[in-house]
């Protein structure tokens, strides 16, 4: 598939599918030290949270940990930490904070929560990702 590349357009944020299939949309994380980092996150409309990461990456933004959770993943049950981060969506959303869970091995994921009151539109014919 051909790749497109993560940019900003009149108030939308436009993503693309990998090659594996994946929906990715370019996601931004502020660190505690007010750096931000953008990251691009695979959107996984299963998961009913807002966002997860991997652990180190939860740790070196330096993010309040604020405990562990039991989470359902497939047919299990695993605990995970979780944190409170601040996220942008594409940096085009006003950054807001959001309780994001760190132990996933892929990279970043987003889901319900940050999507919701959002139109995303994934043409897989034309390999687009569009979140108004």
């Amino acid at each position: 598939m051909e790749k497109h590349q993560l940019h900003l357009q009149d108030g939308t944020i436009h993503g693309r599918i990998d090659e594996q299939g994946r929906v990715l949309l370019p996601v931004i994380v502020i660190a505690a030290d007010g750096l931000e980092l953008e990251i691009e996150a695979a959107i996984i409309l299963q998961f009913a949270g807002a966002m997860a990461l991997h652990e180190d990456v939860a740790r070196r933004l330096g993010w309040r940990r604020l405990g562990t959770r039991r989470v359902s993943i497939g047919f299990q049950t695993v605990l995970m930490d979780h944190y409170l981060g601040t996220i942008s969506l594409g940096g085009r959303l006003e950054p807001s904070q959001h309780v994001v869970l760190g132990g996933i091995k892929d990279s970043a994921v987003i889901g319900q929560k940050m999507l919701s009151g959002r139109s995303l539109r994934i043409d897989f014919g034309n390999s687009t990702v569009v979140l108004d």
